[in-house]
């Protein structure tokens, strides 16, 4: 008879619901492109909405992932819900665009870590056979967010005010991560016990240390070579101006100005200069220091395993896909038809729908037979072949063709999420002395690749589309007034709304068309990467095991530094177990007894 693991229950629920938060905060703003453009008149800017929360959530992923590996799973997932909480309140207070996008920064930066950090204590819950069972799960999760969070905004938005679709995160996000407080103990101190030891520690806390050269020769050892915050530093430079560049180009400025050309030639040469430096020049500026081994956050030995690295090219372009098809989607009920927002976001359904079947139906195959890549070829192929059909939108099209076309991306979309994450996970050796860094990081770097996808989606798609309109209106004599943004035309037109095959109709439906081009060629490439991804299975169940009882078992400790995996699956101590930077830098300033108060809860 199975016994029932409450623990566990009640820590998968807090995880499932802290994810649902950040799936939601990513789709629930789609329904919001046109109120908020219209707000603020910056339509331009509008593709931050979802950017500004989706690249800073990829850009902080495997920084997360490092300090996890430092100083411990269940502090660095409380600290990163924190930081969700407080970018959802300033977005949910702002009065500007500006403050909008940069709670959309802060919210993106703690959503980076609840996203990769809660696949990595789920997955290290139970044996690597019911991993597609826990991921299953929280994919259940993530899609339900994919799947009312729209209609969420339309409501609030309609009914209420915009506002509340950032609000309603405070209370659902406190009971997440009380949830999680009581229920995920791997070192079976109770959270209360380990706040207290961490404040005699802050109050014991010798801090003239401040001032001696030691300490700072220390802290910048740890930070560049440790954190890797130089690399970090660099890719995030490269990712922004080369977004900067495409969200201006063609808007702002002309794609020949000085000042695009610019951007994207600066982002581009600091996105080449960050893989260069974590792959070289890091390795070469650590020489100049004795005793020191520095740890990239991009990982040649993972970025080299052909498995990691097909996997997160396939997550990529199926996200940004993804992405860019639900949005416009949304956007052609609303722009075409003139539908609200409720309205419009109804049609998310005919991905959704097919994405919750196909996240629960992969949970169980990979379970049951321990495959993966026969579920992520599947899931490019419909991918593929969805993303053709999607490209048949036009103003007459009805509501059974657009559910129609919808249904294998989103089948597609569910395929891809979870093979691509148990493709990734399976290609770290158990046996690896590493195994339980690693394991995080190769995790982390999957949903880097992820939400990487996501962000140059939303951006991509309002480029293309703004861009598609602005060129096609030059040629056309309907009879328009003239407009100086795509903003004033949005409000011109729903005042001024002349049916759904007038000429203003069909200028927004090609443009529409224009970006599920746009998804086709990015699914092409998915399906390239997705048939060389690796063949390796999850490690059959047997059946002496089952998947509470193995939960126990398997959880990575907060330390995870100083565990490694055996041969049997469990977690020991290593005989001389590694200390981390974080140890040496306190030892440095603190007694053994205080020291002893630091330990990870």
């Amino acid at each position: 008879m199975v016994k029932i693991n409450l623990p566990l229950i009640i820590t998968l629920s807090s995880l499932a619901l802290t994810l649902f938060l950040a799936a939601l905060d990513i789709v629930i703003v789609i329904t919001l492109y046109e109120t908020i453009g219209q707000k603020y008149r910056d339509y331009a800017s509008i593709g931050w909405l979802v950017s500004g929360y989706a690249l800073p959530s990829a850009l902080f992923t495997l920084l997360w992932g490092r300090l996890a590996s430092i100083f411990g799973l269940k502090t660095s997932l409380t600290i990163s819900i924190v930081i969700f909480e407080i970018g959802s309140l300033i977005v949910a207070v702002s009065n500007s665009m500006g403050m909008l996008i940069g709670g959309r920064v802060v919210a993106g930066c703690g959503g980076s870590g609840i996203q990769s950090l809660v696949f990595v204590v789920a997955t290290s819950l139970v044996k690597e056979r019911n991993r597609g069972l826990v991921i299953m799960v929280l994919g259940f999760s993530f899609a339900v967010a994919f799947a009312i969070g729209p209609v969420l905004g339309g409501v609030f938005t309609e009914h209420v005010t915009w506002r509340w679709c950032f609000f309603i995160n405070l209370p659902i996000g406190g009971l997440a991560l009380a949830l999680l407080l009581s229920s995920y103990n791997p070192t079976s101190t109770r959270w209360q016990d380990s706040f207290r030891r961490k404040l005699i520690a802050i109050k014991k806390f010798s801090y003239r240390q401040l001032l001696t050269s030691k300490f700072w020769h220390q802290a910048y050892l740890f930070l560049a070579f440790k954190l890797d915050l130089i690399g970090f530093a660099i890719s995030s430079s490269g990712f922004v101006l080369f977004l900067l560049g495409v969200t201006f180009g063609g808007n702002e400025y002309p794609w020949h100005s000085g000042t695009i050309i610019s951007y994207l030639t600066v982002g581009g040469f600091l996105i080449i200069l960050w893989v260069l430096f974590d792959f070289s020049l890091l390795y070469r500026w650590a020489k100049c220091h004795q005793n020191v081994e520095p740890v990239p956050l991009l990982r040649k030995t993972l970025c080299y395993l052909p498995g990691i690295a097909t996997s997160s090219l396939t997550v990529f372009f199926g996200c940004l896909a993804f992405n860019m098809q639900s949005v416009y989607v949304v956007q052609y009920y609303q722009l075409v038809h003139n539908n609200g927002p409720t309205s419009a976001s109804m049609h998310l359904w005919g991905f959704l729908v097919a994405t919750l079947i196909s996240i629960v139906a992969i949970g169980k195959v990979s379970s049951t037979f321990g495959i993966i890549k026969p579920e992520i070829v599947v899931g490019v192929t419909l991918g593929l072949i969805g993303a053709g059909l999607l490209t048949l939108i036009k103003t007459t099209s009805t509501t059974g063709n657009t559910i129609g076309y919808c249904i294998l991306p989103g089948a597609a979309f569910g395929c891809i999420l979870q093979g691509t994450l148990l493709s990734a996970q399976v290609q770290v050796d158990r046996d690896t002395a590493d195994f339980h860094t690693l394991f995080i990081e190769a995790t982390a770097l999957n949903t880097f690749f992820k939400s990487l996808g996501m962000s140059f989606g939303g951006i991509m798609a309002t480029m293309i589309f703004t861009n598609s309109v602005k060129n096609q209106l030059r040629d056309t004599t309907a009879g328009l007034p003239p407009f100086s943004n795509i903003e004033a035309l949005i409000a011109y037109r729903g005042q001024h709304f002349d049916g759904s095959n007038s000429v203003l109709s069909n200028v927004f439906a090609k443009g529409i068309r224009n970006v599920m081009y746009a998804a086709l060629g990015s699914y092409a490439i998915a399906f390239m990467s997705g048939l060389f991804t690796s063949n390796r299975r999850l490690v059959l169940p047997s059946k002496a095991d089952d998947l509470e009882h193995s939960s126990a078992d398997h959880t990575i400790h907060e330390k995870t530094s100083s565990s490694t995996e055996g041969r049997d699956g469990r977690s020991t101590i290593e005989e001389k177990p590694k200390i981390t930077f974080k140890d040496k830098l306190f030892d440095a300033f603190k007694s053994r007894k205080t020291d002893q108060s630091l330990t990870e809860s």
